[in-house]
């Protein structure tokens, strides 16, 4: 029972993450964060090993041969659990800093791009042409994704903030920052500390978007609609496209990946688009009422 609440705690918020993540990759990153959480393993070196583990991945795509593809199919699950740690240990440990997350942002990015530019290259190795040679497809899968992923935390970060009652959680972050860059001014902090916040200052605001800073609807009204629409959307969530991908790797199926990120993930953007874009009209006709 202690580990379960320990667990809970090592959350984010039960609605601020994938249900794949908190019922697959999240315990295995646990059970590594229980492991070693009494060595001074720092949420930083958690993120440096996935990149190792990343590059490893990318190393063993690019062999191009179906043992490679398994092996970086392994590496690239190595990497999505201790992609996962670094913000545990942060969060059991209380030790998050705002370097900490641009690191893991960039981290998250950086792999991802390796990994699928390097499966293409593999695959290109591996496959004489084709109709569709299966490296143009890994390419356009992982545009695809990256869609996907900017879609769902688009939706998941205005359904935080509806879930808390006030302006856009992102959008006060970047407030917050603002102000630690002011106060920082003139003081003794070091410029790589300076460069950092202004760095995260920066992909704080991508991840923004066109948030507002007030809300438009009812909270209570807004989360009951959307509870099971932001359910929906983590069916294109990075965690199953990272679940498929690894699944697509050890069966040495590149189709399977370019099948769910391509047709099955565009055709269900599409319909959530439209749903959201329904529950938003039901909103605003309740809001008149």
């Amino acid at each position: 029972m202690k580990w379960l609440k320990e667990y809970k705690q090592s959350l984010k918020s039960l609605h601020a993450e994938e249900p794949l993540d908190v019922y697959f990759f999240r315990p295995l990153a646990f059970v590594v964060v229980k492991t070693f959480y009494s060595l001074p393993i720092t949420p930083n070196q958690y993120s440096l090993a996935a990149l190792i583990a990343g590059i490893a991945s990318g190393y063993n795509f690019l062999k191009g041969t179906s043992l490679g593809f398994k092996w970086g199919a392994f590496y690239f699950l190595l990497f999505a659990i201790l992609d996962c740690c670094d913000g545990m240990v942060a969060r059991l440990k209380k030790n998050g800093t705002e370097f900490g997350r641009l690191i893991d942002g960039i981290v998250d990015y950086l792999v991802n791009t390796i990994v699928f530019v390097t499966l293409a290259l593999g695959l290109k190795k591996q496959y004489s042409p084709d109709l569709i040679q299966p490296w143009v497809l890994v390419i356009v899968a992982g545009v695809s994704k990256a869609i996907h992923s900017m879609s769902y935390d688009h939706y998941l970060n205005e359904y935080l903030s509806y879930e808390k009652g006030d302006g856009g959680f992102v959008v006060r972050e970047i407030e917050t920052l603002k102000k630690k860059l002011v106060t920082n001014n003139g003081t003794k902090v070091t410029f790589v500390r300076r460069f950092a916040l202004k760095l995260y200052l920066a992909y704080s605001n991508l991840q923004a978007g066109n948030q507002e800073k007030t809300l438009v609807f009812n909270p209570k009204t807004y989360c009951d609609k959307n509870f099971l629409a932001l359910k929906m959307w983590s069916f294109i969530g990075p965690a199953v496209h990272i679940l498929v991908f690894i699944i697509s790797c050890i069966l040495n199926e590149p189709y399977l990946l370019f099948f769910y990120a391509v047709v099955f993930g565009n055709l269900w953007l599409g319909m959530m688009f439209i749903y959201q874009l329904k529950l938003n009209q039901e909103l605003t006709e309740e809001k008149r009422i």
